[in-house]
């Protein structure tokens, strides 16, 4: 039952950002007649605090409790978008959707909190199909929502309706508690962070993730664009999003659920799969080389999707394998982090090299040479996450064949030479 309501919860959230983020440009020229430049930079400011205040969000709920953090997030999404709604200037504008942007961070921990905590790792899988299905169609009924709003009613009107959305999120208050062991609250909440940074194997995992959604940074940055240019028309941009999540409420369940179990079974290793969606996001990109075609750019999605399929459950899996139940929100805020910066780097890149590349006469190799970028790094910060993980392991095997060995010493024997007086 708590999982469920999260999964619903998790879907009215992304229902609020997938309603706001696609029309974050037309909203603020109509309501404050901001330039582009301006509208980039709040764009920016939300995408930050998403991801740079996610660490501070993690701690936070783990300092207080789920429950208080979700509450401060809906608080803090409904007075954002009311203010928004008021027409003010750039700067208040500019704390506004930072404020919303940390409203956002704060309600995907700790809902996020809540269903790891409630999964074993065993079902873990199944939680997260259930929960990527209800967010792709939140995300994809906001975005079809926001459209009849901001053309029926107006800017204003839909800025409001952002901010109510927020308050359905008290569905995860009634979300009972996991059993957890409370933090100590006469110190700073410190440790969790200290033991995370000092664990070679959680640290290899993290450069993993962080390898991983470099390529999937173009997803709603670089591949709209490139499709629109194609087309010369937004209309196709719908059909992408049809696209996504046809595929991802199939695969979420076929591929991640079902497939995976099967995979385990003969000898598939976890660390494989950040390669494994890498290959997928990769063949996808080289496929939208013919995206001009009809048929090939559904394809193209497909195959990028089934990436991210891939890679979702592995989020709250790094979390669940390395963290204590007091430290969750902690680990699933550092892990934020690295996804944010991930996907920031890899969009900076793929949007640079698109316009430096779109007007010359070697358009046409553009993803050829951005997948073959992509590739080399990825492969590269997979290498050096093997060696740290191989590392780490190498130590606690030692550390166990030691112990092991002295376990079975016999009775009265030394622990070592002694020298005779």
């Amino acid at each position: 039952m708590a999982i469920w309501l999260v999964c619903f919860g998790i879907g009215i959230l992304f229902l609020a950002r997938g309603a706001f983020q696609p029309y974050i440009f037309p909203l603020f020229e109509h309501l404050g007649g901001l330039t582009y430049a301006q509208i980039a930079l709040l764009l920016n400011g939300y995408v930050l605090a998403q991801s740079l205040c996610a660490p501070v969000a993690g701690w936070f709920t783990d300092r207080t409790s789920v429950r208080t953090a979700l509450a401060t997030s809906i608080v803090f999404g409904l007075s954002s978008f009311v203010l928004i709604s008021t027409s003010p200037g750039f700067l208040i504008s500019a704390i506004a959707v930072f404020v919303a942007g940390l409203a956002f961070v704060l309600g995907k921990i700790s809902l996020n909190t809540i269903l790891v905590l409630h999964s074993s790792a065993d079902t873990l899988r199944r939680s997260v199909a259930k929960r990527a299905t209800l967010l792709n169609l939140g995300s994809f009924f906001g975005n079809s929502i926001a459209y009849q709003m901001t053309t029926r009613i107006g800017y204003g009107a839909h800025a409001i309706l952002l901010g109510i959305l927020y308050l359905p999120l008290a569905i995860g208050l009634a979300a009972p508690p996991a059993p957890s062991v409370s933090p100590s609250k006469k110190t700073w909440g410190m440790d969790n962070v200290k033991t995370l940074c000092r664990n070679k194997v959680f640290l290899a995992d993290s450069l993993r993730r962080f390898a991983m959604v470099l390529p999937y940074g173009c997803w709603g940055t670089i591949i709209p664009k490139y499709v629109i240019d194609q087309y010369h028309s937004n209309k196709p941009v719908w059909i992408v999003s049809l696209t996504s999540v046809c595929t991802t409420i199939i695969g979420a369940h076929f591929l991640a659920v079902y497939l995976s179990t099967k995979l385990y079974r003969r000898g598939f290793k976890w660390e494989w799969w950040s390669m494994t969606s890498v290959m997928f996001y990769c063949t996808g990109l080289i496929l939208l080389m013919f995206a001009n075609n009809p048929v090939m750019l559904p394809l193209a999605i497909v195959v990028f999707i089934c990436g991210e399929v891939l890679m979702t459950p592995c989020f709250d899996e790094t979390a669940k394998k390395h963290s204590s139940d007091a430290g969750m929100a902690t680990c699933l805020g550092l892990l934020h982090l690295v996804d944010g910066l991930g996907r920031m780097l890899g969009a900076a890149f793929a949007l640079a090299v698109y316009g430096g590349m779109r007007h010359s006469s070697y358009n046409g190799f553009y993803w050829p040479i951005v997948v073959g970028v992509f590739l080399c790094v990825t492969i590269g910060l997979h290498m050096v996450a093997h060696a740290l993980a191989r590392g780490q392991n190498g130590v606690a095997a030692n550390k166990g064949r030691m112990e092991t060995a002295l376990e079975q010493q016999p009775a009265g024997v030394p622990d070592g030479p002694e020298l005779e007086p």
